[in-house]
């Protein structure tokens, strides 16, 4: 069985892959075989062995929704509001606004989105939710799997992933791999050494990061998907956001 996690970027799909893997590996029933650009490669070295696979890719492919179609994979997907994706892509890869929306960085994500969506067996996870209350979404994860947690062996898997554990992660690792000679990668974590930004994940970091003229490019272009997701567009009175 693959478990893939297959969460939009920039939207904690790493931390659910993290927790995803380490409830199925402390359960004994399967290994996390990381992330690899594409399927084949990873379905080819680990296809026939046993147990479950816990697997991360962003990007949706043919021959991963064949193994959700013949009942041989469950998904974790987590989105996030647009926006937010925008600047921390923009903190990531030390860019400008004007750069990234010059290469329309969020067509992608949002394609990918439409097409995960349409799987079965996905559970899907709100970032401002879950980073609200990552011990339920510890529980809700281990349910999808059909694993049993008590809630306090959910608040101890969320304290092993917290912020402060995370930042100390990034800062031993020990097998890192040079990815384009200034990035570090660990391979069983699956963090990069600027994985975590200094506003350290905040909910709505568009609004004081984003002009208002950058924030209407976005709206203009992906509005429907932000009403779509319960997104407060810019000057809604409400101010707030569904969840």
């Amino acid at each position: 069985m693959w478990i893939v996690c297959c969460g939009m970027k920039r939207s904690g799909s790493t931390l659910q892959y993290q927790l995803t893997s380490h409830l199925v590996e402390s359960a004994g029933r399967g290994v996390r075989v990381g992330w690899s650009e594409k399927f084949t490669d990873t379905l080819a070295a680990h296809g026939q062995e046993r147990g479950w696979k816990v697997y991360k890719n962003h990007n949706y492919a043919p021959e991963i929704a064949a193994e959700f179609n013949a009942g041989r994979a469950k998904g974790i997907y987590i989105y996030r509001d647009l926006r937010d994706v925008f600047v921390s892509f923009m903190h990531k890869q030390d860019a400008s606004f004007e750069r990234l929306w010059q290469r329309d960085i969020l067509r992608e994500i949002v394609a990918n989105d439409e097409k995960w969506m349409t799987l079965p067996d996905m559970l899907v996870s709100r970032y401002e939710v879950m980073m609200q209350d990552v011990p339920d979404e510890v529980t809700r994860i281990a349910s999808h799997l059909g694993l049993h947690v008590t809630p306090e062996y959910a608040q101890s898997v969320a304290d092993e992933y917290s912020v402060e554990r995370q930042t100390e992660r990034i800062g031993s690792f020990k097998d890192a791999q040079v990815l384009d000679h200034k990035i570090a990668f660990d391979k069983h974590s699956l963090l990069h050494d600027n994985h975590i930004s200094e506003a350290k994940g905040q909910v709505s970091q568009w609004r004081t990061v984003l002009t208002p003229a950058q924030t209407a490019l976005i709206e203009e272009r992906y509005g429907a998907w932000l009403v779509a997701h319960n997104y407060a567009l810019q000057g809604d009175d409400s101010r707030g956001q569904s969840t």
